[in-house]
């Protein structure tokens, strides 16, 4: 839930350093508000926009279009195509174990932690 994870995972940004450029450097904006902390923890139904400046497209990642990364976006997120070809991007609800796309045993977690007290 991570504002540089969900520019990522949404498309805007190729790589999440790149995302966390774009965030450190003011150019993303959470319900029309500025944000510039890239582990700003979003909520369900903030909206993710880029900030109206020419500056504010030269990191997003070029090429950006629903089609081409509908089948990508995790169903938590919703991404798209404000007037001007300004990306949109709208947190649904919190992510939850299905919708994050990695092989995980929780029990081995456990296990070793529980080793070390």
């Amino acid at each position: 839930m991570r504002l540089d994870n969900i520019i990522f995972h949404s498309g805007m940004a190729s790589t999440i350093p790149a995302a966390r450029q774009l965030v450190n450097h003011r150019h993303i904006l959470v319900n029309d508000r500025i944000v510039d902390v890239p582990s700003y923890r979003c909520k369900p139904k903030d909206i993710i926009t880029v900030r109206n400046r020419p500056t504010s497209y030269n990191g997003l990642r070029s090429g950006i279009n629903e089609s081409s990364r509908g089948d990508e976006i995790p169903d938590h997120l919703t991404f798209s195509l404000l007037e001007g070809n300004r990306p949109k991007g709208l947190v649904n609800r919190i992510a939850n174990r299905e919708s994050i796309d990695l092989n995980i045993n929780e029990l081995l977690v456990v296990e070793y932690y529980s080793r070390k007290a």
